[in-house]
């Protein structure tokens, strides 16, 4: 596996779920990352290279890492490189090497609404670049099936595309056991505080529903440039801000809640949202890319980018109809075990390694 880890953000919530379900499953995992430290992962099995990191998110990696990695495989006979793809500069070189290297798998993490309307020249370039080199993978994943059209239209067989949403642990993602009655409407976010995930929208819309119903809060959980913004949105100190937790400890808060909401701007049906679904808890979210078709109006609430109005009208649906909302987190609850859980997606990219394999030989 080529990834990084230890960013809060789901392409390393990712990375760490799948490295940890192939080893419970028996396979031997190695480790090509920049990362201090790999969850689970014996230390002669991480294998590290020197990295710039660009932000949280992306980094620049030393020119000798695609050639160490090549060594690593060879040394150990590793059958099938796995990169979890938009981390890093490496996986652009990767293919470079390929006489060198095993069987390529890429897991394309950059999820978009539209291939050519982005939120920042930055998301462009990698875009192009992840494009670029994706031509030279045996088999590629794609968390959000609304990428295959772009991906289709710059060339790339459409038997090498195989989709594998994002999945959940259900046992740790689980709906509180009572339901709360404090006559307090709880809203909560989970992921980065940017604008591409809609932080602003939110805070707008939250300050403005708060003011027609003072029993309201929003907690908000994770960390970004826009966490300043929060300071005086709200008076009265109805606005938390936990920080960036371990993901382990997000469930604890989730069950504490009433409603997730994250109006993103781009993206689809994100990991921050399927675990709020698991733990029983209705949505708002942002009608766009594979969420339009994923999540029911039974389910949750769908609105426009950058439509405060309806975020504020979203939330006093949520806290008119307590039936309907428990009702919704319900449904939320029942779709994720059907669909969404972790040791199926995994056994769906072992699968692909395997397909990747036999295509090489």
């Amino acid at each position: 596996m080529f990834s990084k880890f230890g960013a809060p953000d789901g392409l390393c919530t990712r990375a760490n779920i799948v490295v940890k379900g192939l080893i419970e499953k028996g396979h031997e995992v190695h480790v090509f990352t920049q990362a201090k430290e790999v969850e689970g992962v014996p230390n002669e099995y991480v294998h590290r290279f020197r990295a710039v990191p660009m932000n949280p998110h992306f980094s620049l990696d030393s020119l000798s890492a695609p050639r160490m990695i090549a060594e690593v495989c060879k040394e150990h006979d590793i059958e099938v490189l796995h990169a979890q793809m938009n981390s890093s500069t490496t996986e652009t070189f990767l293919p470079f090497y390929r006489k060198f290297l095993p069987p390529l798998v890429a897991t394309f993490h950059l999820a978009y609404s539209s291939g050519q309307s982005f939120y920042t020249t930055w998301f462009t370039l990698r875009w192009l670049a992840s494009l670029f080199s994706l031509k030279n993978y045996d088999e590629i994943i794609l968390v959000d099936p609304m990428q295959r059209p772009h991906i289709l239209n710059y060339g790339i067989p459409e038997n090498r595309l195989t989709v594998i949403r994002n999945g959940v642990n259900t046992e740790m993602f689980s709906p509180a056991k009572n339901n709360r009655n404090d006559g307090i409407l709880d809203f909560v976010y989970v992921g980065r505080l940017s604008l591409d995930k809609g932080i602003s929208t939110l805070l707008d819309a939250f300050a403005r529903y708060h003011d027609e119903n003072p029993a309201s809060r929003l907690t908000l959980i994770g960390d970004g440039k826009l966490k300043t913004k929060m300071n005086n949105c709200v008076p009265d100190g109805s606005i938390s801000w936990l920080g960036a937790l371990e993901h382990e400890s997000i469930p604890t808060y989730l069950k504490m809640m009433d409603v997730f909401v994250i109006p993103q701007n781009i993206g689809g049906l994100g990991m921050s949202v399927l675990e709020a679904m698991s733990c029983g808890l209705p949505v708002i979210t942002t009608g766009i890319g594979e969420t339009t078709r994923l999540l029911g109006s039974n389910e949750g609430i769908l609105v426009r980018p950058h439509r405060v109005p309806e975020v504020v009208n979203a939330m006093r649906q949520m806290g008119q109809d307590e039936y309907g909302r428990l009702e919704m987190g319900r449904r939320c609850r029942q779709k994720v075990l059907r669909k969404y859980t972790w040791n199926k997606q995994i056994d769906e990219i072992i699968k692909v390694y395997e397909r990747a394999i036999t295509h090489h030989n």
